[in-house]
């Protein structure tokens, strides 16, 4: 027998207290005048020698109250005579989404982890405490009782987020020094992913952790997953189908297998074709899917696939814009061309302003902002330029009759360095077309070999450094670039070699002009596509002119977060993923802007990736720490030895016993042979 609190057993010389009150509590006696002492013959005169020993049986019953009282608070108890109690005892309950697994019922994986973790609570004293580990809190370092772990075990839901052995293994480290302790016992359940569980190289292994691994297996089922989807251009074409890039991987089996894809827009079907896998482990094709409304669009690609679900979806999210905004800073004579191209009908709401900068405070408010027969640049028009690329925003420069060119690289310079020469008006021709350039890709699918490309009479030789980060959509037959990007900033500068009239060549004639004019703008300004993977570190950028940039919080699965955030150019870096457990569509709102973005958070492929780690591999990675394999559900071997009974339960129900025996002691009536003691006078 072993005490829970030894140092009570001190108060058992409280016994000492009836003994005392019993002897000393003498009864008084009675004076009764007779006249002769004879007619009290039948009296039985009690000396003071046998008092002492009347009522035993209620001394006793005293002395049993008291000591039962004693040994109760002492908490005695049957077992090991070592302290298991008071070791450190820490359960890690695996919720990844692959712990949805049904195994072909209605029994989920993670309700049986669950079911195994409360068996070994069960086997253990009334009075351990715990450490609950989670994906949703795998820092946790506050131990709990036993009601407390089991209600809170109850509490587990299946969450999108994963944790690696190198995070539980600094779990248990950080549990180990906040608790003061130097050993701890780790249960481990779970499905022991390698995909997930050794994605990290470990720190140091705490030699005094004594790891318990209770593997939950899947069945050898195979698992179709969604490894990703993405459409080819930045930006969607409400005139045009979209090119959709599905990716779909195949785990846990070689055998070929056939199912079936769909594409959901807004909950209704919009796109199916039928998936093919022989002994490869990645199908990938291409969908062409049409969204001809405005606004935004939630994307959700299904495939059929069981018993494994929770990867069958993958999510995305688009925007769409009814018309495209484009401000024409010209000198008062527009190109009839451009004027022509950018009319309603084609999708644009364009406005005309004059070629300065007194318009630049509206300059945020549109897709594009074309500089047309520009001439000269001003130091106000300059800057005005080099802020609204620092903003993200984007701008098409068309050259007109460049009456100083050092003056005018000189201002260009201070936007970046890019430099013109003077004109050139031998006639050549447009030689090459990057038709991977997001301009044009999807835009041009072939390019015949025989095809008459636009001519050119009149241009400007341009040169760029490094720094620019020039990138040529269209090329002349000398290499010189025609049309090219300059990435500057956070915003893009489109610049054309030569006018957009007749005289300087079929360019604005040619069936390039109108899709790259369209593309400049749509794929200008704020992100309109989004789809991240839950627990991930990629940041969400939404665009932010506001000077006012409050908080944004995420809205969606019924729940509202607050994810981590930070100030990025004329934006905020939103990072979604590590806030979120469940993959969905979630809102970001933030009260300076009006218009909320959507955004799809998805399952991490790993998850997807079933093959669990083996004994070996764990021990290896585990190297200097105890482990033991033991088989899920079945008894632990590293349950504390014999039967813990706790017998202060007992103990308290004896002390009530002996009380109520006393209690029937003192309202005895007395018999004749325990009369009430008389002094004879």
């Amino acid at each position: 027998m072993n005490f829970l609190f030894p140092l009570f057993l001190i108060a058992g010389a409280a016994i000492a207290i009836p003994v005392i009150i019993h002897l000393f509590n003498f009864r008084k006696y009675k004076t009764i005048e007779f006249s002769d002492t004879r007619l009290l013959a039948q009296i039985k005169i009690t000396s003071q020698k046998s008092r002492k020993v009347q009522n035993w049986w209620l001394l006793l019953s005293r002395i049993l109250f008291v000591a039962a009282l004693v040994l109760a608070f002492a908490q005695p108890y049957l077992g090991t005579p070592k302290d298991t109690d008071r070791q450190l005892k820490l359960l890690y309950i695996d919720n990844s989404q692959s712990m949805a697994d049904n195994l072909g019922g209605q029994r989920q994986l993670l309700q049986n982890a669950i079911d195994d973790a409360r068996g070994i609570i069960n086997t253990q004293s009334e009075h351990q405490q715990y450490i609950l580990l989670s994906n949703n809190n795998i820092y946790a370092s506050r131990p709990m009782g036993k009601s407390q772990v089991t209600e809170a075990l109850q509490q587990l839901k299946v969450s999108a987020k994963t944790v690696s052995l190198k995070q539980i293994n600094q779990a248990v480290n950080s549990a180990l020094s906040d608790n003061n302790a130097e050993n701890a016992e780790v249960y481990i359940f779970s499905d022991l992913q390698k995909s997930t569980l050794f994605r990290e190289a470990l720190d140091t292994v705490a030699p005094t952790a004594h790891y318990i691994i209770r593997p939950q297996l899947h069945k050898q089922s195979a698992n179709l997953y969604f490894d990703t989807a993405y459409f080819v251009n930045p930006v969607i074409d409400t005139r045009q189908e979209n090119p959709l890039v599905v990716k779909i991987g195949k785990s846990n089996t070689t055998e070929a297998l056939q199912s079936q894809v769909q594409v959901w827009v807004n909950g209704q079907a919009r796109a199916a074709k039928n998936i093919n896998f022989s002994n490869d482990s990645i199908w990938m094709d291409t969908i062409a899917l049409m969204v001809n409304t405005p606004g935004w669009h939630k994307i959700a690609l299904t495939v059929k696939d069981a018993p494994i679900q929770f990867d069958d979806t993958f999510r995305i999210t688009a925007k769409t814009n009814a018309n495209l905004s484009v401000l024409n800073l010209n000198d008062g004579t527009s190109s009839p061309y451009l004027q022509a191209a950018l009319s309603p009908a084609n999708g644009f709401i364009t406005r005309n302003a004059p070629l300065n900068a007194g318009s630049a405070k509206e300059w945020p408010d549109n897709n594009l902002i074309i500089l047309q027969n520009l001439q000269q640049l001003s130091p106000e028009l300059t800057d005005a330029i080099k802020n609204g690329l620092q903003n993200g925003q984007s701008f098409f420069l068309v050259p007109g009759n460049i009456s100083n060119i050092a003056a005018f690289n000189q201002q260009l310079n201070k936007i970046a360095p890019i430099n013109f020469a003077a004109v050139d008006t031998a006639s050549t021709q447009i030689g090459a077309v990057q038709t991977e350039h997001k301009l044009l890709k999807d835009v041009i699918a072939t390019m015949p070999q025989n095809v008459q490309l636009p001519t050119v009479l009149r241009h400007y030789p341009i040169s760029a450094g490094l720094s620019a980060n020039q990138q040529s959509v269209l090329s002349l037959k000398n290499g010189q670039p025609f049309l090219a990007q300059y990435s500057i900033d956070n915003g893009s500068l489109y610049i054309v070699a030569s006018s957009l009239d007749e005289r300087s060549g079929n360019f604005v004639l040619s069936n390039l002009f109108m899709p790259l004019l369209y593309k400049m703008c749509a794929i200008s300004g704020a992100q309109s596509i989004y789809a991240i993977n839950a627990n991930s570190n990629q940041p969400v950028f939404i665009p932010n002119q506001s000077a006012n940039r409050t908080v944004f919080k995420a809205t969606g699965q019924d729940m509202e977060v607050i994810p981590a955030q930070s100030a990025y150019g004329n934006g905020t870096n939103i990072f979604l993923g590590k806030a979120i457990d469940q993959a969905g569509f979630y809102s970001l709102k933030n009260e300076s802007i009006s218009d909320s973005t959507l955004i799809a958070v998805n399952a991490n492929t790993l998850e997807s990736q079933l093959e669990a780690a083996t004994k070996e591999e764990l021990q290896q990675q585990l190297k200097g720490a105890k482990i033991s394999w033991e088989q899920s559900g079945a008894a632990s071997a590293n349950s504390p030895s014999g039967s813990n009974t706790d017998l202060w339960k007992w103990l308290v129900a004896i002390a009530l016993l002996a009380l109520i025996i006393e209690t029937y002691f003192l309202l005895k009536k007395p018999g004749k042979t325990n009369s009430t003691q008389t002094a004879i006078v």
